[in-house]
């Protein structure tokens, strides 16, 4: 890998994802500072469409190959295409994933191989406790998830279970990361339930988007039926982008997030570090979370509110 000026291949999700756009921006930011040369491709949430771009690059004339292959794997972790990749001497960096391949192809690789992730098991439990600060003596939370299966979903959630108070009891839909479709997992059950099931105290969703999408859910809903429940409900979200979530979060919108940093620009600094200053870079570098506003003030309103 030429450390003059690496180029790189970011390989994202989704262009339609702000917090994909987000990870390009930061990448591109990154990349100015360190003095790297790089390509940005989405893989329209496609992960044959994102093999078969990968595949080219990895395929294509030395003198045309990227110094290092940069992705977030869409649904496989990519185990194949990053053999092929490290045999022809590209650089492999994974972002939000917990892969177990990276130690094998560390072995003998003449570029850079390690993988960047947040910690989405504190995230979870982050969004536990910060459902224990809201609802001290307990209550009921709709608990919006994403993709059943996916590895940060499931993280998430186990995190969370294991920091919340046995008191706050969960009813879990799916919202698939997206608002349009958390607002129709919301609709629909509270077409179902609402008139057996009381208001929930908390709506908490594994990212900022879903927690907006069930709160147009539940507005939509109780002007139709004239209910002030809606005015009760607290919404937390995840993921904290500045224009977003924190934004949201400021406007009262969301009564919290958890900030979770673009792990493109973390990546970069790790392999500016093994590039530039000859520092190798770990298997695995943890981007931790943080609490929006921090759990202390949230205590501190819930009190002062109850």
């Amino acid at each position: 890998m030429n450390s003059s000026r690496p180029s790189l291949v970011i390989s994202l999700h989704n262009e339609t994802s702000d917090y994909q756009r987000a990870e390009a921006a930061a990448a591109q930011i990154a990349a100015q500072k360190h003095g790297f040369d790089v390509t940005v491709i989405y893989a329209e949430g496609n992960a044959l469409t994102q093999v078969d771009q990968l595949i080219k690059f990895v395929g294509a004339p030395e003198a045309s190959r990227p110094g290092a292959i940069m992705l977030e794997p869409v649904g496989t972790a990519m185990i194949r295409v990053a053999r092929e990749a490290v045999k022809a001497g590209i650089g492999w960096i994974v972002l939000n994933r917990e892969v177990d391949y990276i130690a094998e192809l560390r072995t003998g690789a003449r570029a850079p191989v390690f993988a960047v992730t947040t910690n989405h098991a504190q995230t979870g439990r982050i969004q536990g406790r910060q459902l224990n600060a809201l609802l001290p003596r307990g209550g009921s939370v709709v608990y919006l998830q994403g993709p059943a299966g996916n590895p940060v979903v499931v993280s998430r959630t186990a995190g969370m279970m294991e920091t919340k108070s046995p008191q706050v009891k969960l009813k879990t839909l799916n919202g698939h990361w997206l608002e349009p479709d958390a607002f129709e997992a919301v609709s629909s059950w509270l077409r179902v339930s609402s008139s057996r099931s009381p208001w929930p105290h908390v709506v908490a969703a594994q990212n900022d988007h879903m927690a907006m999408g069930a709160r147009r859910a539940f507005d939509q809903f109780t002007q139709k039926r004239g209910d002030k429940g809606q005015l009760q409900i607290k919404y937390t979200g995840c993921d904290g982008l500045q224009e977003h979530g924190q934004k949201w979060t400021s406007e009262g919108l969301l009564t919290a997030t958890i900030l979770c940093p673009p792990l493109s620009a973390v990546a970069m600094d790790v392999l500016a570090k093994e590039l530039q200053q000859r520092i190798p870079a770990p298997p695995m570098t943890l981007s931790n979370p943080v609490s929006y506003p921090p759990l202390e003030q949230l205590s501190a309103e819930a009190v002062a509110h109850a």
